[in-house]
């Protein structure tokens, strides 16, 4: 291990933090964290400092109280100029007032895997509590804001997760006390271990895949050397039992404190394979573990591969209360839904009385503008009208005849002055206004725990502190999720995606419609304008009738 002891950054780890002992169940616990986050079983690690402090501990558990919390991996290379790890080992994340984002379930490394290549983690705890879900394109992205209510941040791939299942979250987290650094991770990834899991090559040609075993040659063979070598090796090898490679039985490999032996044995209690020289002479040749109980690790696999298959209560248990709850948002989601169309809808209806209110109260003061228009045009068209007349008869009367018009002018004129007085002006304000608002309300929301969930929280806490030799295992694959799962999970951050991708949409209709009826209110006063120009018209068309 000294290989991974010279750079610097490990010096100040081994001169301020304790390794972790590979011997230790926490090792073990994090190693298979880190197969199962990786999704390779080749995985191994080489080093782990422990860098949690007191402080920093006391901190998180008061910050994380009552709070959901999970591990999560952040690549030490991508750590960036405010949190160099000497400073997050020593007081923690410095963080922006948009917080920082921290992934949980599968890690995606930022290079390609390499076998033998050194990779360096940090294993954290994260307090995410209840999660504001968004998805992880919005147009907020990098411009992230707490939402009162919330503790933190889920962000939502839709397409990464419908394209590859990945079982994979991240969160964007805002206060310090709510991440624990815990464990400074060195690791790799075992070639060997990678060519095991490979389909093994032809052990006569070395140039194909293997695809049969012969178990009396202890062999390796592709189809072409099988047939040579046993279909035309005549009668004594033609009756050696073959089998599909994939039949092949297991090997078990060598030990890892005596790599020339054979693992043959398998410890219940310490849940490890043995060789005989660690019974004769090693780990389990005195002292306590020299009475832990063995059997032959063949026997030991069949056994939990029988254990695997069966149905854990508990899992079962806490698997159909996940599904109850499931169905009980995606029912919740379904009336928020609904609440929310009829909601709507009696927003749209009140936003179309308003509107109707406004085109009446709008016509009334443009009904008393027009009135008063139409009047004072008409008196100013009937003195055009008289003059234009008095005019024409100017160029065609004799003096004598136009003596006699001017008298009966006179007095047409004194009569229009005396009738019509110029009328007094309707006093109209621009003083329409919006009164109250319109808001919608909900009541607080209620989170349900209730102490059936605690009692059945309580028994299973207990229950995973009890020692059992029963292999209790998931089989993920590479983290696949199931459709209905995937389906449940994006219905359930619908309305945030609606709420974003909706919200200007319907703010655009509003302001159409808003347009619609000022245009239709225009429209309205255009015509009583071009009413009354028309009339105007006309009375200029007599006029000139007269003058001709």
């Amino acid at each position: 291990m000294s290989n991974y002891t010279n750079v610097p950054q490990h010096n100040f780890l081994n001169k301020q933090y304790s390794r972790l002992s590979p011997n230790s169940t926490e090792w073990a616990r994090i190693e298979y964290l880190l197969q199962l986050s990786s999704g390779y079983t080749s995985a191994t690690v080489k080093n782990i400092w422990t860098i949690t402090n007191p402080h920093m501990t006391q901190t998180f558990e008061k910050a994380s109280k009552g709070l959901l919390t999970l591990d999560s991996w952040l690549e030490i290379s991508l750590l960036d100029e405010n949190n160099r790890m000497e400073k997050v080992c020593t007081k923690g994340f410095e963080f922006p007032q948009t917080g920082l984002r921290f992934p949980t379930g599968h890690i995606k490394l930022q290079d390609n895997i390499q076998p033998g290549r050194v990779y360096e983690l940090l294993l954290l705890k994260i307090a995410v509590g209840k999660s504001y879900c968004l998805p992880d394109k919005t147009s907020m992205k990098d411009k992230y804001k707490l939402i009162q209510g919330f503790d933190s941040i889920y962000l939502y791939n839709e397409d990464e997760d419908s394209m590859t299942g990945t079982f994979k979250h991240d969160y964007v987290l805002f206060d310090n006390g709510r991440v624990l650094p815990c464990y400074v991770v060195q690791f790799e990834f075992d070639q060997k271990k990678e060519d095991n899991l490979n389909s093994p090559f032809c052990d006569i040609c070395n140039d194909n895949t293997a695809t049969i075993y012969c178990k009396a040659d202890d062999m390796n063979l592709c189809y072409d050397c099988d047939e040579e070598h046993h279909l035309k090796g005549g009668k004594l090898v033609s009756k050696h039992q073959r089998i599909p490679i994939n039949e092949k039985p297991k090997t078990f490999g060598n030990c890892q404190q005596h790599p020339d032996q054979k693992l043959e044995l398998f410890c219940t209690i310490d849940r490890t394979p043995l060789c005989l020289y660690c019974k004769i002479g090693g780990s389990h040749s005195s002292g306590e573990s020299a009475n832990h109980p063995l059997v032959k690790i063949s026997d030991a696999y069949m056994k939990s591969l029988v254990e695997s298959k069966d149905i854990d209560p508990l899992i079962e248990k806490r698997k159909n209360q996940l599904a109850e709850y499931l169905q009980q948002i995606d029912y919740s989601i379904k009336e928020v839904n609904k609440n929310a169309s009829i909601i709507e809808g009696r927003i749209y209806q009140v936003l179309q009385e308003a509107l109707l209110q406004l085109q009446e109260e709008t016509q009334k003061k443009m009904s008393y503008l027009v009135g008063d228009q139409l009047e004072l045009k008409r008196q100013y068209d009937q003195i055009q009208w008289l003059e234009s007349f008095l005019k024409y008869q100017q160029e065609v009367l004799t003096p004598a005849d136009y003596l006699n018009a001017w008298s009966r002018h006179i007095g047409l004129r004194n009569e229009i002055l005396n009738i019509s007085n110029v009328p007094q002006l309707t006093i109209v304000e621009p003083d329409l206004r919006l009164e109250g608002k319109l808001s919608v309300v909900s009541d607080s929301v209620q989170f349900k725990d209730t102490k059936e969930q605690q009692d059945e929280q309580d028994f299973i806490d207990q229950n995973s502190l009890i020692g059992t030799t029963r292999f209790r295992s998931n089989i993920f694959g590479k983290h696949q999720v199931s459709d209905k799962n995937q389906r449940l999970m994006k219905t359930i951050i619908q309305q945030n995606v609606q709420k974003e991708s909706q919200g200007p949409q319907l703010l655009l209709l509003q302001q159409k419609q808003k347009l619609q009826q000022q245009a239709q209110a225009s429209r309205v006063f255009q015509q009583l304008q071009n009413d009354t120009i028309q009339e105007s018209q006309i009375n200029d068309s007599q006029n000139s009738s007269f003058a001709q």
